[in-house]
Parts: C-alpha cells; sequence; structure tokens
C-alpha cells in the first residue's frame, strides 16, 4: 500500500495543452499528403518527412518509456 504522503494527485491539464501535439501531427501529416500530392522531387522528401513525423512521434515516445 502506498503511504498518503508519498501518493501524488494527477495535475489538472487543459484540453487544449492535451491535444496540442495530437492537432500539430494532424496538420503536419496533411500537409505533407497535400505536398506529396502536388510536386514532385523536393516536395516529395519533404511529404515524406511530414508524413512520417507522427512515426518519430511515436519512436520518441516509446523510448522514453522504456
Amino acid at each position: 500500500m502506498i503511504p498518503a504522503a508519498r501518493h501524488r494527485r494527477a495535475a489538472s491539464v487543459s484540453y487544449p495543452r492535451v491535444f496540442a501535439v495530437p492537432a500539430a501531427l494532424l496538420l503536419a501529416t496533411l500537409a505533407g499528403l497535400v505536398i506529396g500530392l502536388t510536386g514532385s522531387g523536393a516536395r516529395d522528401v519533404l511529404a515524406w518527412v511530414l508524413v512520417a513525423l507522427p512515426l518519430f512521434a511515436l519512436a520518441i515516445a516509446w523510448a522514453r518509456r522504456g
């Protein structure tokens, strides 16, 4: 059993703060899809990077947990 003194209460966090990173990843992914459809060459590389950002974020999150 955890002593009462060591028990931490969850901090209250606002919705904009919780959803800021997922919203940024959504916008980056959508931008990558649009850029990938409208150009070629360097734009394709940029599109790949933007579409892969959620995977990079997931890898970083898993590395921090483990």
